[in-house]
């Protein structure tokens, strides 16, 4: 079944629900996220002792998981560090993805980020901002 569904000219009245799925990890070396892990929508991500620089997953993933979605899609996620010191997590690139914004993530604080299909093969992130805990 498709994690995305296209729906032109669609209104929405009231509540609208999103599924989110909470990942946590805890690992001392730098990780990849996973497609699922980041459209789960947060990532609580604590560096275990050091400034770790985290890669997210390919736009091909991405891609895939969405089941292919037109040029203009977009989707958001949110990761959270919550190093029990000063550590902080810098996103990095993949295959197929570009960057906008700052992607450094201090201790005890989230950033929010928006996810948009930019080709076929392609897929942009943009930093939308960054809460303090």
């Amino acid at each position: 079944m498709s994690r995305f569904t296209n729906f032109d000219n669609v209104e929405v009245e009231g509540n609208v629900l999103t599924k989110t799925t909470v990942t946590t990890k805890a690992t001392a070396a730098a990780v990849t996220f996973t497609a699922d892990e980041v459209l789960g929508g947060l990532i609580l991500r604590d560096p275990a002792g050091a400034s770790r620089a985290d890669l997210l997953p390919t736009a091909a993933s991405l891609i895939t998981a969405l089941d292919n979605p037109e040029i203009g899609a977009s989707f958001e996620f949110t990761i959270r560090n919550t190093a029990d010191a000063v550590e902080t997590i810098t996103v990095t690139t993949n295959t197929g993805l570009t960057l906008s914004g700052t992607m450094t993530i201090a201790q005890n604080n989230s950033k929010r980020f928006l996810a948009v299909v930019t080709s076929a093969t392609a897929i942009t992130v943009y930093s939308l901002g960054t809460v303090v805990h």
